[in-house]
């Protein structure tokens, strides 16, 4: 083409998708991030279009308190769609004038779908034709697209307008899209489909990352019929939000249970590699080892396998909640094709549900039958193991309870042995005794008998040196005569001897009657 396409009218609409709740951190309960939707439309889309009302989006949702982020705060309604701004109303910003004095006007419409934040914020230009190269008004730094959204579910963006200058509309789309996302985008955002709406052509093009927060969802609608917003009413908004809401949960949930599969296969993996130690095991001969490297085994397969049950678990989790959705994306896509008119074709629309009922619900399906039978496997082997364990807990045991048999019975031994030690000890301390208390006896008696003849020894000479003096005044005859009286020195140590003797036998015998009273 010789002229720059170009567009009339154009309106961009984000439509992102961010959990409020958590079922890890419990039922209902918030998610650690819940909040980060609407920190982000504010923080980064309010100021790269520097509109105040977005700025301070958070004041005017029911969801905050004094700046604070106070989920309490939600109204508690009997349906499971929730206006976050009080009274339900659309916060519309102020016509922002761009540099050409082109007229760009905005709003913004928040709630929560179920357990997911929402909103639908449009931008849009009123009797205006523009370069579909000056799509990046719209789109300013990207602030639009998923790097700075972070949609933790993931985002839809719908582009209407009229075509003014195109070839044909399907090429028409593909500028258009190409402009609007520019390099902002990581992946390439390529066409996939295309189908009719209200008698005006759609295309879908989808960047396909395997992380929902940067995957770029896109939707070119292009007027072909005058009367095609006509058919677009508040209800059907509803319903294609609703549309979409389930969408972006199908393919988040798709995406982490292929993760989850793929860490419960290596969990798989890892048990398999385990079982060859059984053999090993088997062969080992110390009991005790043998014991502990199984007790070992066991516990390591039994932190793996509910691992690996918690991983089957999260599958389950994920094949009913794509049940759930695929359930409610169908009925909006019902509800939607109730406001439709003669020649649509929503097929494209009808393939994703298809999709999800036969590919993703399915892969999950053959997934949880692949982990269960490897559960089973392990289960048994499980069974094995703790058999194993337990037969030689018995034998080790048993081993045990005659070692502690054999050690009692050598103490035993040994405490004989020890007590037989210690009566000859005592028996030969007794006859040591007796041998020392023999030999005093007779250090007793020498002594008795050296006492008796020093004072033998003693008194004979006290006697003599007594006597002695009657041998001077009257001096002995040594011819003996029988008729004369005894010389007075031969009386003296006669009587002496006498007393002595009686004196001696009197200490005697008073000694033995002290050893027989009072023994040692």
């Amino acid at each position: 083409m010789s002229q720059e396409w170009q567009i009339k009218n154009p309106s961009i609409t984000l439509y992102p998708f961010h959990l409020r709740d958590d079922s890890d951190e419990g039922y209902g309960e918030v998610a650690i991030n819940a909040q980060s939707l609407w920190e982000n439309l504010a923080d980064n889309v309010g100021k790269e279009f520097n509109i105040n009302e977005l700025k301070s989006l958070r004041d005017k949702l029911i969801c905050y308190k004094n700046g604070l982020y106070y989920p309490d705060g939600e109204l508690e309604n009997l349906t499971d769609e929730e206006l976050l701004i009080p009274d339900g109303k659309t916060l519309k910003f102020p016509q922002i004038i761009q540099p050409d004095n082109q007229k760009l006007d905005g709003a913004i419409y928040a709630l929560r779908i179920h357990d997911t934040y929402t909103a639908d914020l449009t931008f849009y230009y009123q009797n205006v034709t523009i370069k579909v190269a000056d799509l990046t008004r719209l789109n300013p730094q990207g602030c639009l697209l998923p790097k700075a959204i972070k949609p933790s579910l993931g985002q839809t963006l719908l582009l209407y307008a009229e075509p003014a200058v195109y070839d044909t509309y399907r090429k028409l789309a593909d500028e258009s899209v190409k402009a609007f996302v520019q390099d902002k985008q990581p992946a390439s955002v390529e066409f996939r489909a295309e189908g009719k709406l209200f008698s005006s052509p759609i295309f879908e093009y989808d960047s396909r990352e395997d992380d929902a927060r940067q995957r770029c969802h896109f939707l070119v609608w292009l007027q072909e019929n005058s009367q095609t917003l006509n058919f677009a009413t508040a209800t059907f908004n509803f319903y294609l939000m609703n549309l979409l809401c389930s969408r972006a949960k199908i393919v988040f949930v798709h995406r982490e249970a292929r993760k989850k599969y793929r860490q419960a296969q290596q969990i798989v993996s890892d048990l398999e590699n385990k079982l060859p130690a059984f053999s090993q095991i088997e062969r080992e001969q110390d009991r005790q080892v043998k014991l502990q490297n199984l007790k070992q085994l066991l516990a390591e397969i039994r932190t793996q396998m509910f691992d690996c049950a918690q991983q089957v678990r999260y599958l389950k989790e994920d094949k009913n909640t794509i049940d759930t959705n695929a359930e409610n994306y169908g009925d909006a896509l019902t509800k939607i094709r109730s406001l439709c008119i003669p020649g649509d074709n929503l097929d494209f629309l009808q393939k994703f549900l298809d999709l999800a009922e036969n590919k993703y619900q399915r892969q999950i399906e053959i997934d949880l039958n692949y982990l269960i039978a490897s559960q089973d496997l392990f289960q048994q082997s499980i069974s094995t193991v703790r058999g194993m364990v337990e037969i030689e807990q018995v034998e080790f045991d048993r081993e045990k309870e005659e070692r502690e048999r054999q050690r009692d019975r050598e103490q035993i031994q040994l405490y004989r042995q020890k007590e037989e030690e210690e009566k000859t000890r005592d028996r030969e301390q007794m006859e040591l005794y007796k041998q020392n208390e023999e030999k005093e006896k007779k250090r007793d008696r020498q002594l008795e008998n050296i006492i008796f003849f020093v004072g033998t020894a003693i008194g004979g000479g006290q006697i003599f040196s007594a006597a002695y003096p009657l041998i001077k005044d009257k001096p002995i005859q040594w011819q003996p005569d029988f008729s004369l009286p005894l010389h007075p020195f031969a009386a003296t140590i006669l009587w002496s001897l006498l007393f002595g003797l009686l004196l001696g036998l009197l200490m005697l015998g008073i000694a033995v009657l002290v050893r027989k009273t009072f023994p040692r």
